[in-house]
């Protein structure tokens, strides 16, 4: 972890017993600037999201996918003065960038990693009265942002918040007298919202709909064409994508990586038919979002592979697939 505005020491310090609402520092979601005069045309066609729908006081989730339609990214986007700003996992935004920036030489469009910027999570019952403490005037709906001063504040769903502030106002924050959590504490709501981000292994390996991406607004279907849009496309009018994610619980002490296989049994046998996508441990309670069949049942048998293989409970999706 290496940031301007968050020491070694203040995160080892943040807890993940904080009740009710809550701000977690989020070090390893970064932000993109992406600016120049062609920079709505150009991310239009790399994104699976509808830029035209983008307003001053809206954000959109969307993905960046390759040729095949493999996901390099899942990212939030809104616009900031003549910027538009992309939040997401470090690892995912390295990727993105890296590709955004190979083709974006025909455009006039720049890209710039900022280390002016700090992501934070707010979350948990009464986080609108933590919102307005802090100043803001909660947004009313989901997909909904408010600004305030060098603050963006975006609603994901109901008591569950990403904030964007300046690097000297994120020191400014972690110094205020604000019920401050570990990112793990947000992480878990994340996944109990069915939401997601992209880690190293899984990186180029996932079409947007084996993510759910078009249960959370996160795939047009009406825009013009974008790279990856020939398969995403395929799967909706087609079919075809036998896979979907789904949120898991286990009691264990353990917290597997990304790609951790996950098996069903079959009989008295087990087979591998599945893998982890983001997990987070708590007082030794794992909660993951996997990626698995999409005819899996809470009445399957899953366990996560390990030495000591650990059963897996099977909790209900905040949304529809259908």
């Amino acid at each position: 972890m290496q940031t301007t505005w968050l020491s070694a020491e203040q995160y080892a310090q943040l807890s993940s017993q904080v009740q009710g609402a809550f701000i977690s520092p989020l070090p390893a979601f970064q932000v993109l600037n992406i600016s120049g005069p062609d920079r709505v045309k150009y991310l239009q066609g790399q994104s699976t999201c509808d830029l035209t729908q983008l307003t001053s006081d809206s954000f959109l989730r969307g993905a960046h996918c390759d040729a095949k339609g493999k996901m390099w990214s899942i990212f939030h986007v809104f616009q900031q003065a003549d910027t538009l700003q992309i939040i997401a996992f470090r690892d995912e935004l390295n990727a993105s960038t890296l590709q955004w920036q190979k083709f974006g030489v025909f455009s006039k469009v720049t890209f710039e990693r900022s280390a002016h910027h700090a992501v934070f999570g707010i979350g948990g019952e009464g986080a609108e009265q933590l919102i307005e403490k802090m100043g803001f005037t909660p947004p009313q709906a989901n997909g909904e942002l408010r600004r305030l001063h060098d603050a963006t504040l975006l609603r994901l769903e109901k008591d569950h918040y990403l904030l964007v502030t300046s690097a000297s106002e994120a020191q400014q924050l972690m110094q205020n007298n604000l019920p401050l959590a570990a990112s793990t504490l947000w992480l878990k709501q994340h996944i109990l919202q069915g939401f997601s981000y992209l880690e190293q292994p899984l990186i180029g390996e996932l079409v947007p709909q084996m993510l759910n991406l078009q249960a959370v607004d996160a795939i047009s279907f009406t825009k013009g064409c974008y790279v990856g849009q020939e398969t995403v496309a395929r799967l909706k009018y087609r079919g075809g994508n036998k896979r979907a994610a789904y949120i898991l619980h286990a009691d264990t002490v353990e917290c597997p990586v990304a790609g951790s296989d996950i098996e069903l049994q079959l009989e008295n046998n087990w087979r591998r038919v599945g893998q982890v996508v983001n997990a987070v441990n708590i007082n030794n309670q794992l909660w993951l979002i996997a990626l698995l069949p999409n005819d899996i049942t809470p009445a399957d048998a899953l366990r996560l592979k390990s030495e000591q293989p650990i059963v897996l409970q099977q909790l209900p999706l905040p949304y529809s697939l259908n």
